[in-house]
């Protein structure tokens, strides 16, 4: 099967910029992985030379097409017309929610291994499990997994990140959904979704499980599963006070490693650049100055693909051992707000609120773009900034200009949001398969183990068998 990667004028621009569409629309049309898969290029010259860099620098395997290793795909450098990459595995059409869930869920072996041998064992056989993660064809996967093996599964989804398409989808396969538009209604519909006494909680963000540390346990409650790091923070806070195990599934390598650097640098870029490049020609990062702000495992993820594409890379980070990493990396550090005056794209990937404050936002240079990887709410204080008489225009969707009374503007997208989650199809679908893995063997452990009462380790002996599935379901490697 051939997909066009050109529109009209795009096999004109600079080689660079050209293998920047071709991976970005790859990356849209599949949701799948750039790092760590086969990759072939067929033909020579500048276009096949910049395909090949930016393939290898954001992690990916280069292989003959006719080699013993099998590629992932194949791009020809060579096309001229609407047929610039042949697709090993023709990709059926993704229109509706249902082919995007079966699409993932045909390339999600390791959720479907652990969780046949959860089934298997009769573990959540009538269990009450909540699911509280971004809604998207990924988590629709993991969620009727559980189903299937046994549980009977509820979601939760806040509005910024739920696919409206993909809950009713699910509604029609029998799995109940909590969702609500209206900000204002979320507090009554988390607390609607806690009087089902889970026994099971698998929380994104930490929002769902602080909310049931509030409440009167019930008996029945095993415990709880935390996906990010921002979650696990405010729960340490908690300490005692949290009656009941939590276990930290982001500390655990096989999620860590890979979801937060490989996927959320990867599918956070490459939906900034869908967004301020539409017309897959107006806006190529090659030449740009970028700041990321935040060097832990997603901000090195997003300038690894940042400098693929032929960004200038800045790091600011507060932390002197996070700064003398990124030296290591090749990138050049400094003040948040003085970096900022001279970049085009700023992006926070901190984890903390008004990391990018008023005071960046006014340094900032003039038009500049702004955005969340990874996040937390008000990571970009941009309700401060219209407290100060700022004034914020939606000139497209999930784009909007932030300018204050002295004419200074920058271009904010999707009001801070986590921009994977909220305005595009989240972590690609090998990372989600790894950290939904590790999600699975979260809950094994808290059905099989009597873990206190607090935030708890993954074992590293269940960390290293997700990471055994991987090695034989993506490399063929035998163990």
């Amino acid at each position: 099967m051939r997909c066009g990667l050109y529109r009209s004028g795009v096999h004109n621009i600079a080689p660079l910029a050209w293998a920047e569409v071709v991976i970005r629309r790859y990356a849209r049309q599949t949701n799948r992985l750039i790092a760590g898969r086969r990759f072939a290029v067929v033909g020579v010259g500048e276009r096949a030379d910049a395909l090949r860099s930016a393939l290898t620098t954001i992690g990916a395997q280069l292989v003959e097409p006719d080699s013993g290793w099998r590629p992932d795909a194949v791009f020809s450098a060579e096309a001229t017309e609407l047929a610039a990459v042949v697709l090993i595995d023709p990709v059926p059409s993704r229109e509706t929610a249902a082919a995007r869930i079966d699409w993932a869920g045909a390339h999600m072996p390791i959720v479907a291994e652990l969780s046949q041998r959860l089934a298997a064992a009769g573990q959540l056989d009538g269990l009450r499990v909540g699911v509280c993660l971004v809604l998207e064809p990924k988590t629709a996967v993991l969620a009727l997994a559980l189903a299937r093996a046994g549980a009977q599964v509820s979601l939760f989804g806040h509005p910024e990140e739920t696919d409206d398409q993909v809950v009713a989808d699910l509604r029609r396969r029998g799995l109940v959904v909590y969702t609500d538009p209206e900000p204002d209604a979320q507090d009554g519909l988390i607390e609607s979704f806690l009087d089902q006494n889970l026994h099971l909680l698998i929380d994104d963000g930490a929002r769902v499980i602080r909310a049931l540390a509030k409440r009167r346990l019930s008996p029945e409650l095993i415990g709880a599963a935390e996906e990010t790091t921002s979650g696990l923070r405010p729960l340490r806070e908690l300490g005692h006070r949290l009656g009941f195990p939590v276990v930290a599934v982001n500390d655990a390598g096989s999620k860590r490693y890979f979801d937060n650097a490989h996927g959320t640098g990867q599918s956070c870029l490459f939906t900034i650049l869908d967004l301020l490049d539409d017309a897959e020609q107006s806006w190529p990062l090659i030449g740009r100055t970028v700041v990321v702000a935040g060097f832990g495992p997603v901000g090195e993820g997003f300038a690894r693909h940042a400098k693929a594409f032929g960004a200038e890379v800045l790091v600011a980070d507060p932390d002197p051992v996070a700064r003398l990493r990124a030296r290591f990396a090749g990138y050049a550090t400094g003040e948040l707000a003085e970096l900022a005056a001279g970049a085009e794209l700023i992006v926070s990937a901190s984890g903390y609120a008004h990391t990018i404050n008023t005071a960046v936002l006014r340094a900032a240079r003039n038009r500049a773009v702004v955005a969340v990887a990874g996040g937390v709410t008000d990571e970009v204080d941009w309700v401060a900034a219209l407290a100060e008489g700022a004034t914020l225009v939606e000139v497209s969707p999930k784009v909007a200009d932030l300018t204050f009374a002295d004419g200074h503007s920058v271009r904010l997208l999707d009001q801070g949001g986590c921009i994977n989650c909220t305005a595009g199809e989240g972590n690609p679908i090998e990372i989600m398969d790894l950290s939904f893995g590790v999600q699975l063997a979260a809950l094994q452990q808290l059905l099989t183990s009597k873990l206190a009462a607090g935030v708890q380790p993954l074992p590293l002996a269940a960390d290293q068998l997700v990471a055994e599935l991987g090695l034989i379901t993506a490399f063929g490697e035998a163990l």
